[in-house]
Parts: structure tokens; C-alpha cells; sequence
């Protein structure tokens, strides 16, 4: 039996002694299939946080990991949904694993994870230009090879009332804070992956053999890493307020609700109804209550009598809470004015109460 890896052993935490989930499922929430069942299985599973975290998953690679899991009994088939839980075994097996590896505690991939992808490549780029500025050097190659994120820059600096020099002292001060808020391993890898000035940031190769870590483990700390950094400039703005106008600049940027929901969000705030706005879009009403379930996941504090009468909410909210586990077919039996997408908001609010 090949020996398990780090990714085999991140699978294996993603499942739970008390709650059996398909494979198939973890496999779309880990390659960002934005589906509303998917996406509701996401919450369900309490797996948000790692959602799309492995957009370029091979699936076989996938099922030859869960193939390996099950054959040593680390993964239990449950016969009545044919779903897998953690055995004991299993529980042991990655909690030990994980007390001498790392695993990420900041993420929440669903909501931020393109923000954290572009706050940290424009912060890279950020940080070689003012590193070469400091030197006053201006013949060097940008590690940044996106037109779009160079002119960012450029603008960013325009936007700035600081003259360059003192812009550049600035920002590797607010590095020198950054770096210290960071476990000393986080902030390690983190500082290695800089370039400036007469140094080039190291490799995923390099990274590996200096860390002695896999690979997959490395991109799970650099990720996790940023997502720290996120939070710190959230609770202190003013301490780091160059880092914080950059990630402010790239929240506005790339919200990682989808186009399409967010423009249905735009009409049910400005008091269209579902009908309407399929009429309106062109669209299926099927589609349009999709996108309602995606911005209810996405948008925690999003008003749900826009499409949910408070009446029904309450007595819905009542059904749920005297069977929790009631399926909507048993429910529309003695409820058939209750709608299915009711029913589903109903659910994700329960599930993230529960959290």
C-alpha cells in the first residue's frame, strides 16, 4: 500500500464520524462547481471554507486518493446512502497526521478565495517595484506578466499622495508588522516567496526542499498565510493602511459571487420579484432561484423577505425545527403553498446557525 500524503490525509479531514458524505460531492466543493445543490451541499457539510480550493483537481487522482482511504479502512461506506464517513481509525489516523503538518484555520475560500488570489499576486508586484524604487533601479523584469495588474500599479502609485521613496520605506515597514502577526513558519514561506531588489523569491521546488514539505502542503500554508494577512488588515486598517488600500482595491474587484446572481441581486433590491426578473433576463425561473440559494450562501446577512414572506419564513423556521429532517416531499403534503426554494433558504439559515 503506497504510503498516504498530505493531500490524502486533507481529504480524509474533510469527512465526518457523524455525518456520511458523497465522494462525488466533496470532489465538485473542492473544484468550485457553482451549482445551487452543490453549493448547498457545501454548507451542509460545513466544507465553504474549502470550496474551489482545488480548481484543477484530476478526478481520477481524487478517486485513486479515496480508493486508498477506503482500502484502509480510514473511510466507512454507509449502506443505506452509500456515502462514506471518518471511521475511528480514520479520526485517529489524520488527527495525528495533522498535529505535526499544517492545516489551514483561515481560510474561507468560498467567499474570498479569488480575492486572496489577486491581493497577493498585485501585493508581489507591489513590492518588487517599490523594492527596485528603493534602489533606484528601473531595469529589471516584472514578475507580474498581466497588463491589468502592471496598470494597477502604476495607477495605485498615481493615487498615492507619498513620493515614491517614502511610499517604498512605508510599505516594508508595514511588512516588518505583517511578518511579525504570522506564526514564524507562515511568515517564512511567505517572505521567501518575495522578489526585489538583487533577490528573486524562490520556487514551489525550491520551497519544498528548503521546508522539507510537500508541495500541496506548501500552496495550503501560502494560501492560508494570505488569508491571515486578510483578517489582520481588517481588525487593524490603520496599523497597515498601504496593505489595507490594496486588499480594499481587490474586495471591490473580484467578488466571488457569480455575474449573473449578482445582477439578480441587484434587481430583488430594487423590488422586482422572481417572476419578473426571469421575465426580465430572459431566463428560467429555476435559474433565477439558483441564483437566490448562491447569494444567500455567498451573502450571510442578505435579507431573505426580498423572496420569503415572514409569515412563511416562521412557519417554515416552526416545521424545521419540530423535524429537522423532514424532506420537502413529506412537507408539501400537508403544505403545498410552501416552495421549494423556501424551503432550501430555510436550510442554509438553519445550517449556518448550527455551525
Amino acid at each position: 500500500m503506497d504510503q498516504l500524503s498530505y493531500l490524502d490525509h486533507f481529504y480524509l479531514s474533510l469527512f465526518s464520524t457523524k455525518q456520511s458524505k458523497k465522494t462525488s460531492t466533496i470532489y465538485h466543493i473542492l473544484t468550485g462547481k457553482k451549482t445551487a445543490s452543490i453549493l448547498y451541499s457545501a454548507e451542509k457539510y460545513q466544507l465553504t471554507h474549502f470550496f474551489a480550493l482545488f480548481s484543477k483537481l484530476d478526478r481520477n487522482q481524487f478517486n485513486n486518493s479515496i480508493q486508498k482511504l477506503i482500502n484502509l479502512n480510514t473511510l466507512l461506506l454507509a449502506e443505506e446512502t452509500q456515502e462514506y464517513y471518518l471511521s475511528e481509525n480514520g479520526k485517529n489516523k489524520q488527527s495525528e497526521f495533522f498535529s505535526e503538518h499544517y492545516y489551514p484555520k483561515e481560510l474561507n475560500h468560498l467567499k474570498d478565495g479569488l480575492v486572496l488570489i489577486h491581493f497577493w499576486r498585485t501585493l508581489q508586484l507591489v513590492t518588487q517595484v517599490l523594492s527596485e524604487i528603493r534602489y533606484k533601479n528601473k531595469q529589471y523584469i516584472p514578475i507580474e506578466k498581466e497588463w491589468e495588474k502592471q496598470n494597477w500599479v502604476k495607477q495605485w502609485f498615481k493615487n498615492n499622495a507619498m513620493n515614491k521613496d517614502q511610499l517604498a520605506l512605508e510599505f516594508g515597514q508595514e511588512w516588518i508588522i505583517i511578518l511579525n502577526e504570522l506564526p514564524e513558519l507562515n511568515a517564512e514561506i511567505i517572505a521567501a516567496n518575495l522578489t526585489g531588489h538583487s533577490n528573486t523569491g524562490k520556487t514551489k521546488n525550491q520551497l519544498v526542499e528548503a521546508f522539507k514539505k510537500e508541495s500541496s502542503e506548501i500552496s495550503i500554508i501560502e494560501l492560508d498565510s494570505i488569508a491571515w494577512i486578510t483578517k489582520t488588515l481588517k481588525k487593524h486598517p490603520e496599523k497597515m493602511p498601504l496593505f489595507y488600500s490594496v486588499y480594499n482595491e481587490m474586495l471591490h474587484l473580484y467578488d466571488g459571487t457569480t455575474k449573473s446572481a449578482l445582477l439578480t441581486k441587484r434587481y430583488l433590491l430594487n423590488g422586482y420579484s422572481l417572476a419578473e426578473i426571469a421575465a426580465q433576463r430572459q431566463l428560467k425561473e429555476s435559474t433565477i432561484n439558483e441564483h437566490v440559494i448562491e447569494i444567500s450562501i455567498m451573502d450571510p446577512l442578505f435579507d431573505l423577505s426580498v423572496v420569503l414572506p415572514s409569515e412563511k419564513l416562521k412557519k417554515l423556521k416552526h416545521l424545521l425545527s419540530e423535524n429537522p429532517t423532514i424532506t420537502y416531499q413529506e412537507l408539501i403534503k400537508k403544505n403545498p403553498e410552501i416552495l421549494f426554494l423556501w424551503y432550501r433558504l430555510v436550510q442554509i439559515e438553519r445550517n449556518r446557525d448550527s455551525d
